[in-house]
């Protein structure tokens, strides 16, 4: 991979991880001092702050983007992002932090984000050279991943030792950090898209990329019963196993680590046929898995089950992630991948209040079930939806 690709991707890993850090210490710090009839409901209110900005600023941000050099757009993302936490670690340091505060810093940082990750896939083509776009896939796909799985494997850690003031300072580091990459990155210039599909409607301009509208309907459902895996697993850890953060942060670990070898792995796995009836078998899979631990209670088995369960997801991201490299025109790109994003975004707020409240009144063992049960329903679905057309203009593989 080129220099400039892997600085901007270091970066992001490096501020992502850094975020899910100061997540696992909030909502640690969220289930540990508000009583137990509200805990899941405030984690699910703060996982969806997290999910709004992609949902509700997908017409701006597809906008923005198409318009705005990406170098500029990610700089000031994370320049901005570093600023407030930096604030809030002042506050945290002096233990004078509100509730409402954290709130607020999490609706920014996920705005910062809404508009870096579809930035990020648009300029890929701006890092590296075009032999390399496939891996390149491969590596933006799976960002989140190493992030979270290093933010899951030294948050418990970060916890323990520096608390969460610590935690919310070096999420400012990091930030600055990623700054510093991106501006010392180059990134080429490329053509600007043609103006008129920005007058469209979201929804009208993804009528216009054949297949394209069903799929993503698709992985909003999808979504739904997946997204919240990230609020069942502190209320399994706590309730069910009855464990603390470590425990917590071991099973998140799986979980990435998962996603992560699945990321790496996917261009080594031959699809036969379509890539819709080949997601569908990993979502079926995904689904099964997630679906173990409310059966069967034991750290390990959920450890285990979290790691594949991680590993058929990976592998599903990476092959519809490629296929809209391929399906999608470069000059719609910028507004694609905004769209992609609201999609997967659009029924977290649902989602996360929904299992958050259920959280409160039924075991999380059922919620395990109730995802698992989701997703095999929704994969017999995705198997009967038409693959796109493939684009003559975009990257081939």
């Amino acid at each position: 991979m080129s220099r400039d690709f892997r600085l901007v991707w270091l970066g992001q890993v490096l501020s992502q991880g850094g975020t899910r850090c100061y997540q696992i210490a909030l909502l640690w710090w969220l289930l540990s001092s508000l009583p137990a009839d509200w805990r899941g409901l405030a984690s699910g209110a703060f996982l969806v702050v997290g999910a709004l900005p992609a949902l509700v600023l997908v017409g701006q941000i597809g906008r923005l983007i198409s318009r705005v050099p990406s170098r500029t757009v990610m700089l000031r993302a994370e320049l901005i992002a570093f600023v407030f936490v930096a604030v809030l670690a002042v506050f945290a340091f002096q233990d004078a932090v509100p509730v409402w505060s954290v709130y607020v810093v999490g609706l920014v940082l996920a705005t910062c984000q809404a508009f870096f990750d579809p930035t990020l896939m648009k300029a890929l083509p701006e890092l590296v050279e075009p032999e390399q776009i496939q891996k390149a896939v491969g590596f933006g796909t799976s960002t989140q991943s190493v992030a979270n799985f290093a933010g899951a494997a030294f948050g418990a850690v970060l916890l323990a030792s520096v608390g969460f003031p610590g935690a919310v300072a070096i999420n400012a580091v990091t930030y600055g950090v990623s700054a510093a990459c991106i501006a010392a990155a180059r990134f080429r210039p490329m053509p600007a898209g043609p103006a008129p599909e920005a007058s469209n409607g979201t929804w009208t301009f993804l009528g216009t990329l054949p297949g394209i509208r069903p799929l993503l309907l698709c992985f909003a459902a999808v979504n739904f019963f997946s997204a919240p895996t990230l609020l069942v697993l502190p209320l399994y850890t706590k309730s069910v196993l009855g464990l603390g953060p470590s425990t917590l942060a071991m099973l998140e670990a799986a979980l990435w680590l998962g996603l992560l070898i699945g990321a790496f792995t996917a261009p080594k796995i031959p699809v036969s046929g379509p890539v819709t009836r080949f997601g569908a078998l990993c979502v079926a899979a995904f689904g099964v898995f997630l679906a173990v631990p409310g059966l069967a209670v034991s750290p390990v088995l959920y450890t285990v089950t979290l790691a594949v369960s991680g590993f058929c997801l990976g592998v599903c991201n990476v092959k519809f992630t490629t296929l809209f490299q391929e399906v999608v025109p470069d000059s719609a790109k910028g507004r694609f991948f905004a769209a992609l994003m609201a999609s997967v975004a659009t029924t977290f707020p649902v989602a996360f209040l929904a299992f958050g409240a259920f959280g409160d009144v039924v075991s999380a063992q059922v919620l395990c079930l109730f995802q698992g049960a989701g997703l095999l329903a929704l994969s017999l679905v995705l198997a009967r939806l038409r693959e796109p057309v493939r684009h003559l203009s975009t990257v081939s593989n």
